[in-house]
This record gives structure tokens, C-alpha cells and sequence, in this order.
């Protein structure tokens, strides 16, 4: 193509999208984004925000954008069922992705099925490569609208699981909860805030409800900068379950101030404001720039102290600190009740990428780890390569560790099998009647003195 076509055909592109409503690059920005975490493994926040209309958009499109996408991810399975009578041959990847973003809209948002139906076409339009299956979609689109929800509702909520990654779970936790995780992947969660202080006045302010030790829930997400407190600092974003890695550590403890502590692969910091929140002397390690931006920006605004450094965990060194804290790189498949892309990006590879350097992390956090100090591993998954076994394997190898028997996390209501072996495993299902909670696994190890 010379250089003349090319400009002449991005002119052509500038002139069709400034004839374009916001609501149809919202819908736009979804489907591209879909179509980037499954093609590239990408996060869902990065994916939208690398599309090219995303940061121009108001923020209420904006998260129209966002609520579509996440809706494709959270009914993938329940999307293609109802796609499935209406389209015999998979079409190429713009236009199924603007089927399952116009679906999502359809069957399960309540947007009004006229717009859906006629801006997803817009969005075919919109492209020239996607122009000619402008009038297919609108078809197939006009059928969903009357059969869809139905034929939906047929469809199991475990159908919505990668079938890799629900063989694993059903074998690990068995099939009943199994189920109760599926259904907690297709409600939209409740926000969770860490509280440091006066956490009653702001329940009753924001019509929150205190749950575990420092935890308020929110019903719904919405712009956290807006709520009472935001700018004095004294709470921050932090699922309840995130929260009892760093409470563990506090537990074993008599008086944690002043105590050394290494919170490694500490961004983007939730960890790391409750140990300095506690008044422990912190040491935030992470390799990440952009996500230790966070942390420090994070500390500034709760006023609290850290050492922040920018390494890779696994060249970090220190002369050892009296406690360390490694919430290790994972899967992160627990977190999919806020980040349902998780389990559409991931694979058994990248999983045993991660459980190999997971086992380089943990005898490094445990140099680090003076006599008579206690570490603590966590992970936000739910595959078990990820958990217990990693334990196993480490203590072959550290005679001078031993697991600390975890019997209970106060303030939790949580079944006694999730206790086993000494360790805690929560589960998305637990904790059902105030909204769920992420999926961790935990483990707490004390050295020889």
C-alpha cells in the first residue's frame, strides 16, 4: 500500500467513526476487547484500555464498555449456547465477538433488544473487513431476541468454566461446590474495603456491613473515589479474603510494632498498608513499575510508611527480617468473581510456568526469613498445583521450617474443611448470604531459632 492510500484510507476510517455514537465505541471497545484476551492472554483492563477509542469515552461508556465485555466472560458458556442454533459455521473473530457482546447485552444486561441489535450492527459497519456480515448478525441477532433468555436459562452456570479448569475444580473440591462456585461467577460482587479506622460511622454511611476484622462490604462497586473518606486515607480496596494473608502473619505475633517485615510481590500494596497500618516496619519488594506507581500513591493517601523497592523478588537481598510475606505470582483464577477474563486467559502451561517459579520463590522468601521468623505463602487461585503441594515440596527440602496450624480466621464463618491440614483454602461459595469472597489459599511456616 503507498503512502497516499494509506492516508486516504485512515481518512476514510476518521470520517466513518466521527459519524459513530459513543454508544457504538463502547460496544466497539467490548468486542475488540474480547477479542484481545482471547487472542493475546491479555488482562481485560489492559485489553480495553489499549483499544482506541476507550480513553476518549465518557466515563458512564466507559463502563458500559467494561460491564459488556466482563458479561462475555461471565456467561461464555451460556452465550454460546444460545448462539449455537443460529450460526452453523463459526464466523471470524470481529463478528463472534460482536455476536457474544450483543448477546451479553440482550439476554443478560436488560439493555432495550432494539439497541443492542442495531448498534452491534453499527459496530460491524463500522469496519470494512466486518461490513458484508452486517445483515447475518442482524438476523441471528432478531432470533436471539426472542429465543435467547430461554434457551439461556437451559444452560448450566458451570457451562460458563472453561472445561480444563472445571475438571480441576470438581476433582479438587468435588461437584456440589463445584456448582456454588459457578453460580457465584455469573453475580456481579460487592465491594470490599479495608477500614483502619471508625469503620462503624462509615457503614453507617455508606450503608456498608462490617464483616471479619477490619473488612466493610459494599453492595456495589461504583466510583470508590467518591466515598466518605476516600481523600482522609483511612481505608482502601482490599477483598476479604486478600485481607488474611497479612492478618495471619500479624497473628503469630504478641506485638507487631516495629517488627521487620518483607512483603514481597507486595503491588499493588493491600498487604503491605496493613502490615505498616499495624505499625510494622514494612519493605514493599515488587518488579512491577507501573503496579509499585499504585502502592506509593496508595501510601500517600492513607498516610502510611513503607520502603518501596523496585527488584525482582528472586534477586532481592537483605539481611534477613523477623517476618516475610509472599503473596506469589498465580493464576489467580480465585479472583474471578471481579476479574472473570482470569479463567479465559490461562492455561495449563501458563499454570505450571507459574507453579515453577513459585517453587524458586519460596526458598528465596525463606533466606530471607530470620530465626525463629514466620512466613507466610499465599496465593489467589484455586488450582491446587498452585497450593498444598508447593508446601509439600518446599518442606522436603527446608528442615528447619514447619507449618503453623491454622484453626480458624476470626470473624469468618467458614466450614472446617477449609481448615485442613493445617492451611486455609477459601472458595468463591463460602460465606454466600454477604456476597462470596475470593479464592486464596494460605500457609504459614515458623523457622527453627
Amino acid at each position: 500500500m503507498s503512502e497516499r492510500e494509506h492516508i486516504s484510507r485512515q481518512s476514510g476510517k476518521q470520517q466513518r467513526d466521527a459519524k459513530i455514537s459513543d454508544s457504538v465505541k463502547a460496544r466497539r471497545c467490548a468486542a475488540l476487547a474480547v477479542m484481545d484476551v482471547r487472542a493475546n492472554g491479555k488482562a481485560l483492563e489492559l485489553a480495553l484500555a489499549e483499544t482506541e477509542d476507550y480513553a476518549a469515552l465518557e466515563p458512564r461508556d466507559r463502563a458500559f464498555a467494561r460491564a459488556i465485555a466482563a458479561t462475555v466472560f461471565r456467561r461464555s458458556g451460556q452465550i454460546k449456547a444460545v448462539l449455537k442454533p443460529h450460526v452453523r459455521k463459526k464466523p471470524t473473530a470481529p463478528v463472534q465477538a460482536v455476536l457474544e457482546t450483543a448477546v451479553a447485552q440482550i439476554v443478560f444486561m436488560d439493555v432495550p433488544p432494539h439497541a443492542a441489535v442495531s448498534e452491534s450492527v453499527d459496530v460491524l459497519k463500522s469496519r470494512r473487513n466486518t461490513t458484508p456480515f452486517a445483515s447475518f448478525t442482524n438476523a441471528v441477532l432478531r432470533r436471539v431476541v426472542e429465543q435467547g433468555k430461554q434457551t439461556a436459562a437451559a444452560a448450566p452456570p458451570k457451562s460458563n468454566i472453561p472445561g480444563w479448569i472445571r475438571g480441576e475444580w470438581e476433582r479438587t473440591y468435588g461437584k456440589i461446590p463445584m456448582t456454588k462456585i459457578a453460580v457465584q461467577l455469573i453475580k456481579d460482587p460487592g465491594l470490599d474495603l479495608t477500614v483502619t479506622d471508625k469503620r462503624e460511622d462509615l457503614a453507617e454511611a455508606t450503608g456498608g456491613t462490617p464483616v471479619g476484622r477490619q473488612t466493610l462490604r459494599l453492595k456495589s462497586i461504583g466510583d470508590v473515589t467518591a466515598l466518605p473518606g476516600f481523600e482522609d486515607g483511612t481505608w482502601w480496596a482490599q477483598d476479604l479474603a486478600a485481607a488474611q494473608p497479612a492478618q495471619i502473619l500479624m497473628d503469630q505475633f504478641e506485638d507487631v510494632k516495629g517488627v521487620r517485615v518483607l512483603d514481597l510481590c507486595a503491588a499493588p500494596g493491600g498487604k503491605t498498608l496493613q502490615l505498616a497500618a499495624a505499625g510494622m516496619d514494612v519493605t514493599a519488594v515488587d518488579k512491577s513499575s507501573g503496579r509499585l506507581k499504585r502502592l506509593e500513591e496508595n501510601l500517600d493517601r492513607t498516610k502510611l510508611k513503607a520502603t518501596v523497592i523496585h527488584k525482582d523478588a528472586l534477586k532481592f537481598e537483605s539481611e534477613p527480617f523477623q517476618a516475610v510475606l509472599l503473596d506469589a505470582p498465580c493464576s489467580a483464577t480465585g479472583t474471578f468473581r471481579r476479574h472473570p477474563d482470569v479463567l479465559h486467559n490461562r492455561s495449563p502451561k501458563s499454570v505450571a510456568d507459574l507453579v515453577r517459579l513459585q517453587d524458586k520463590l519460596l526458598p528465596k522468601a525463606a533466606a530471607l526469613t530470620a530465626p525463629g521468623g514466620v512466613l507466610v505463602y499465599a496465593v489467589c487461585s484455586l488450582q491446587p498445583d498452585e497450593a498444598m503441594p508447593r508446601i509439600v515440596k518446599f518442606l522436603e527440602n527446608a528442615p528447619d521450617f514447619r507449618l503453623i496450624s491454622i484453626p480458624a480466621l476470626p470473624g469468618l464463618d467458614l466450614p472446617s474443611e477449609r481448615f485442613e491440614g493445617g492451611v486455609v483454602r477459601t472458595l468463591p461459595c463460602d460465606m454466600p448470604k454477604s456476597g462470596g469472597l475470593d479464592g486464596f489459599f494460605i500457609a504459614a511456616l515458623r523457622r527453627k531459632a
